[in-house]
């Protein structure tokens, strides 16, 4: 016997216009919230623990580490590592953060004077120099009638500073400041009269 099923159909309700837009509304509130409220982030730098004396280095002083959101200027990180035989030049108090500009790397301290130096790119590593490098300076001189003389003035000096600009006339021009020390100064200024100089990058 053939049993007959009804079967009816079922209406769904549809969420009215105003219910949906609520819902948006609370989910873009609530992703705002959640942006305000999420935690800024910080970056460790270096400030000192204890009343600083000047011409210690960093791995003798009393360093702590504080987080700061906005590092610009300051030393960061949570240890000295690389500065470690950095010296302090002034003292610092409790709680303030060490400063580049407070810093001298040891062969700064064993050369203390500066002399400034500009060649063109070509005879100074095409201007692929940074502080912190180091360079041997040769000078060549050429007499008439004579071979070209070329003698290897000074090695390993510590290149503080390192700037590049352009030249109309000579193309790029590479102004460095060197540390160097009263007799090192002496050779390279009688070297700067007269000779040509040229850079050689050592060390890396």
């Amino acid at each position: 016997m053939a049993v007959g099923v009804h079967l009816r159909s079922l209406s769904i309700p549809r969420p009215d216009t105003r219910t949906l837009l609520g819902v948006g509304l609370a989910a873009v509130a609530a992703l705002l919230v959640l942006w305000m409220t999420r935690p800024v982030p910080t970056v460790p730098v270096l400030v000192a623990g204890s009343d600083l004396p000047s011409g210690t280095p960093l791995v003798e002083l009393d360093l702590t580490v504080r987080n700061a959101t906005d590092p610009a200027g300051l030393v960061v990180g949570d240890e000295p590592g690389e500065l470690s035989d950095w010296v302090l030049v002034a003292p610092i108090a409790a709680g303030e953060p060490l400063l580049p500009s407070l810093l001298r790397s040891p062969e700064v301290q064993a050369a203390p004077d500066l002399l400034a130096l500009e060649l063109d790119g070509a005879h100074a590593v095409l201007g692929r120099i940074d502080p912190g490098d180091r360079v041997d300076i040769y000078a060549s001189t050429s007499r008439p009638g004579e071979p070209a003389e070329t003698r290897l003035v000074a090695s390993s000096v510590f290149v503080v500073d390192a700037t590049v600009s352009d030249s109309s006339v000579n193309g790029d021009q590479i102004q460095l400041l060197l540390a160097v020390d009263d007799a090192l100064a002496a050779s390279l200024t009688a070297a700067m009269n007269g000779s040509d100089l040229d850079l050689v990058r050592v060390g890396g």
